[in-house]
């Protein structure tokens, strides 16, 4: 596994040769970002395989969670999406952009002759690339309230054997 740091300062090179009139050169920026994307997840979950070992064991052993335990599995499980959720800060933007687009095809519609479908077809294609964000967003915003509204429910036997097998699930991927 790369070590992030030196991910970033790949990407914050690449980016910095990235020509608006090359597509290519920010194409090549994808790969980085991937390998970003997994070097922090992994490290991340590096950092943690101690305390949730413990934890799972403490669940399958049938003892209850205090606060904490919770906290540390609720950013084991779902902490990337709480990060995304409370770093993103176009959400707002996205909904405004999505409400421009569509006034902009109903105005439109009165007229849409053939220039003008191609004009539409571009308002079209913009549309479909902010619902994508918006969904993406309310997905991840989605998963954690999920986990959220499960674990206050209070952990059972049955509850809290699931939490164990889906954190050790997620410990095993993170080692694959």
């Amino acid at each position: 596994m790369a070590d992030p740091r030196d991910l970033i300062q790949t990407l914050q090179s690449l980016h910095a040769q990235a020509k608006l009139d090359d597509v290519g050169s920010f194409e090549r920026l994808t790969p980085t970002l991937v390998d970003l994307t997994n070097g922090l997840r992994e490290a991340y979950q590096a950092a943690f395989v101690g305390p949730v070992t413990a934890l799972i064991a403490k669940l399958r052993a049938g003892a209850t969670p205090t606060k904490d335990e919770l906290a540390l599995a609720e950013g084991f499980m779902v902490g990337d999406a709480e990060a995304y959720v409370r770093v993103e800060n176009d959400f707002q933007g996205w909904l405004a952009e999505l409400a421009r687009l569509v006034k902009v095809l109903a105005e439109l519609r009165a007229n849409l002759d053939p220039p003008r479908l191609l004009d539409a077809l571009g308002e079209v294609e913009d549309a479909r690339r902010v619902v994508g964000d918006i969904c993406n967003f309310l997905e991840e915003k989605e998963r954690v309230e999920r986990f959220r509204a499960t674990t206050a429910q209070g952990l059972d036997a049955g509850r809290a054997g699931l939490l164990a097998k889906l954190l050790q699930q997620k410990l095993d991927s993170a080692n694959d």
